[in-house]
């Protein structure tokens, strides 16, 4: 017996294909829906071109200019960049721009893995705890910044009224090198060390239980288990502390800008840094426009082999995982 093939009526669409009309339909409704996409993310393209693209480079254009206060700027070719070489001042800057990472760098990851390994722990008063170690992170900068002063003031000041108590004379600490360190120091890691201890209770939260408790079945002890556990599996954690750390200080400017007063120009010298310089020649009526901007070009350049350079130990010292 054959079998009869019933054929689709003239002008009736095929099974599966969808008729001209809703293809056409729909591929208007998709541009339509790219478009509305495009006006969302049309505010954040036209502030990057304006404030980041156009400023960058109109900040690399003056870098070859002589600009002064006022009158048009005229082309000088590299001189600004030769002038660096002979600058003592931005010699200082630089090297206090260096010592202020040597110092502040290693106490902020200290510190941050310190409480970030007390956050871990169950004990009486641990709200209270976690509530001290955020509260640089949702309090005014210019306030704790303030506080610092007062508190290191040479005359008023606590410490050093704490250090009369106790016997000692009371210490000029803008009064030398040594003293605006460990002001800008304590400054430093007390502003900056909040968020990465959050980042690396994190990081410390994602280790398994079982690696400790083979470790503990094995006789490790605390110290054992904190420095051949802990710190290697929070790796990449530390490693992102430490750069960001590190490229917050080489920016460093509103600590230095707020502790020390304008008018002594010594405290200043003990503390000057590459971007609290570059603020001077730019804004405070100096009419060195273009060397600022060869200056923060040097900075931005520096930032960038400082990054460049950790990202390539953390092949070597950084493990993410199996996969890493």
């Amino acid at each position: 017996m054959s079998s009869t093939k019933t054929l689709p009526p003239v002008g009736a669409p095929s099974v599966g294909v969808q008729p001209r009309s809703r293809r056409i339909k729909r591929r208007g409704l998709g541009r339509r829906d790219t478009l509305v996409g495009f006006l969302f993310l049309a505010p954040l393209f036209i502030g990057l071109l304006v404030f980041r693209f156009y400023g960058f480079g109109y900040n690399v254009w003056l870098s070859f200019q002589k600009a002064g206060a006022f009158g048009p700027p005229t082309f000088n070719g590299l001189q600004n960049y030769q002038d660096l070489f002979s600058d003592s001042q931005f010699g200082v800057a630089l090297v206090n721009t260096f010592k202020f990472c040597i110092l502040a760098v290693p106490a902020v990851v200290i510190v941050s893995l310190l409480c970030a390994t007390l956050m871990q722990r169950r004990f009486r008063g641990e709200t209270a705890f976690r509530a001290i170690v955020f509260l640089p992170a949702v309090c005014l900068p210019t306030a704790i910044i303030f506080a610092f002063g007062w508190l290191f003031q040479t005359q008023y000041g606590l410490i050093n009224a704490a250090i009369k108590g106790l016997g000692g004379s009371p210490v000029s600490w803008l009064g030398s090198s040594t003293g605006v360190a460990v002001i800008v120091t304590v400054a430093v890691v007390y502003l900056s060390f909040s968020v990465p201890t959050i980042i690396l209770y994190a990081g410390m939260q994602d280790i398994p239980t079982e690696v400790y408790e083979a470790s503990t079945l094995d006789g490790a002890g605390p110290v054992r288990r904190f420095f051949s556990i802990t710190v290697p599996l929070l790796g990449p954690s530390l490693f992102f502390v430490i750069l960001t750390t590190t490229i917050g200080v080489l920016k460093l400017f509103d600590v230095v800008y707020l502790l020390l007063p304008p008018e002594q120009s010594t405290s200043v010298n003990f503390g000057m840094t590459v971007l609290y310089y570059y603020y001077q020649l730019a804004f405070l009526g100096v009419g060195q426009r273009g060397y600022a901007a060869a200056i923060s070009l040097v900075l931005f350049v520096l930032i960038l082999v400082v990054s460049l350079v950790m990202f390539r130990l953390q092949r070597r010292f950084v493990h993410y995982g199996e996969d890493g």
